[in-house]
């Protein structure tokens, strides 16, 4: 692997041109297995979870045969959706626009009043456009690229890098979300440094000990490491996961997060916290784990939101990444310019 001694960011307009967010539409987030759920919010037939990923309104149900399905949420007629955007439930996949009624396989069904007469028409023409959708210990993940492999190999490490963490045991208890004035990779690149943590994040300074602070790249993903203090919030394990996902881990549990591209400045954060029911926590001590890791999250915002202007302003172009702290970063760029082919740079 290239040593991050001689590497530079990606160039300050892969931030803002509408021609980098359109080539990693395409070249990333219509290639790779993306987070949409978990299995507890498809727990019966009929069960839905619908969302737009990176512009593609998508959602997966789960049919009278108890299979997940997924699918573009766009009709064939008129492009009208066929289900709300969140998570619910629905006795007929019908377009909430003009009434063509779909089966769970995609194939269309009906299209009340289309036609004065006869009504002959190949569904399966018209079916819905589907992807791909496979779950790996209990969340549920999508692919729209119709070649695409086993999602353990989307994965990657991450797989073995959570082995140990009870996942399946811990409990939802809640989701933030954030919607937000700058680009995905803004995002993704403060993640993956520990840099400015000293600097900007005085409370999770004193709860790490910093000078053990390490980062791992592995295949698809950064595992970051850190001491941690017995009476803190955090265990000192974080990990990113390509191209959009952030694992924090707690000792009774963690969450996860979704860096949801959805323009070339604007992007939305889903976290979802787990807990172990085991461990015993009350309500507010887990109110408290989430609002601490909110807090840190949140004091990024302002940083990043300037970052990016300065990114626009013309001034910047590129600037090289520190060997000692920066190594998650390096490999996050290596990622994005292989996978757009160097059209993101």
């Amino acid at each position: 692997m290239t040593s991050a001694q001689s590497e530079t960011t990606l160039r300050a307009a892969g931030y803002h041109e509408p021609s980098a967010f359109a080539a990693e539409r395409s070249a990333i987030f219509g290639r790779e297995w993306l987070l949409i759920g978990h299995m507890r919010e498809l727990r019966k037939p009929g069960d839905f979870i619908a969302e737009a990923i990176a512009g593609w309104p998508l959602f997966v149900i789960r049919d009278k045969q108890g299979a997940l399905k997924g699918f573009h949420n766009v009709c064939r007629h008129r492009a009208g959706p066929l289900v709300e955007d969140g998570c619910g439930h629905t006795g007929a996949l019908r377009c909430r626009y003009h009434g063509w009624l779909y089966d769970t396989d995609g194939r269309l069904v009906r299209r009340p009043d289309f036609m004065d007469g006869s009504d002959a028409f190949d569904g399966t023409a018209l079916a819905l456009k589907p992807i791909a959708v496979a779950e790996w210990r209990g969340f549920v993940f999508v692919n729209l690229d119709a070649s695409a492999g086993p999602l353990a190999d989307g994965l990657g490490d991450l797989v073995t890098a959570t082995a140990d963490i009870p996942i399946e045991r811990y409990q939802f208890f809640r989701r933030q979300t954030y919607d937000l004035p700058f680009n995905w990779k803004t995002y993704v690149d403060n993640y993956l440094e520990g840099y400015h943590i000293p600097l900007m994040h005085k409370g999770l300074a004193r709860d790490l000990d910093m000078a053990t602070y390490r980062v791992e790249n592995a295949n698809r993903v950064s595992i970051h490491r850190s001491g941690a203090r017995e009476e803190g919030t955090y265990q000192g394990l974080f990990m990113w996961r390509w191209p959009n996902n952030t694992i924090g881990v707690y000792g009774s549990g963690f969450n996860i997060c979704r860096i949801q591209p959805v323009a070339p400045r604007a992007l939305r954060l889903a976290f979802d916290f787990y807990f172990d029911p085991e461990a015993g926590l009350s309500v507010e001590a887990k109110e408290k784990a989430s609002a601490t890791t909110c807090a840190v999250v949140e004091e990024d915002f302002p940083m990043c939101e300037i970052v990016q202007r300065n990114l626009e302003a013309g001034v910047y172009e590129a600037g090289p990444l520190s060997p000692k702290h920066e190594q998650g970063v390096a490999y996050f760029h290596r990622l994005v310019r292989a996978a757009t082919g160097g059209t993101v740079a």
